[in-house]
């Protein structure tokens, strides 16, 4: 399903040179937090249900702004945290939800959307060591170890502090290490 929206989102970040936003989208008694990120290839869209229990789910978009609708295992994850439960003679269609979802999402970038990275690590569950959201040091990797840095790694830096961050630690062969408290540091430095 194409998400027009979304294509509109993003030339208002370009326009505002920001490549991740953060909103949030109510509907019926349910709340998502939601993350739009094109610092990843293909563009990542997620959705985090507010609740006790949050429930995450994650969408690639397409260079076409569109994303499978196909939920598979996380369908009844969305059932239950939108509270439909068939009874009542409705039930969850994927791509109903995603139409009236589409209609939600705002249309102009902001500066003041971009998350921290401590909302970047509680929204994106998908991340590796998510408690510890904050820049620590690069740990470089000599080339007679064979060792380099991680996938999960590479993505974290990338969400975190973006893809030029990502770049440098493939360029200088280097992992970055994290800390779960604030330590002031930039990748710069």
């Amino acid at each position: 399903m194409k998400i027009e929206s979304l294509m509109h989102l993003h030339r208002s970040m370009t326009v505002e040179k920001v490549d991740i936003q953060q909103f949030t989208i109510k509907m019926g008694i349910a709340s998502f937090d939601c993350l739009f990120s094109t610092r990843e290839n293909p563009f990542v869209l997620t959705l985090t249900s507010k609740s006790a229990t949050p429930k995450f789910f994650k969408f690639d978009v397409n260079s076409e702004y569109s994303i499978n609708t196909f939920l598979g295992d996380k369908y009844n994850d969305l059932k239950d945290v939108l509270k439909i439960d068939g009874r009542s003679g409705n039930r969850l269609k994927p791509n109903d939800f995603f139409t009236e979802f589409t209609g939600l999402i705002p249309l102009i970038a902001k500066k003041s959307s971009i998350p921290s990275p401590e909302e970047i690590a509680r929204l994106r569950h998908d991340m590796e060591e998510r408690d510890k959201p904050y820049f620590k040091r690069w740990i470089p990797w000599s080339k007679e170890s064979g060792k380099s840095y991680k996938p999960e790694n590479f993505q974290k830096t990338s969400l975190i502090l973006g893809i030029e961050a990502a770049e440098y630690s493939k360029s200088i062969n280097a992992s970055s290490a994290w800390s779960p408290t604030p330590t002031g540091k930039t990748w710069h430095e």
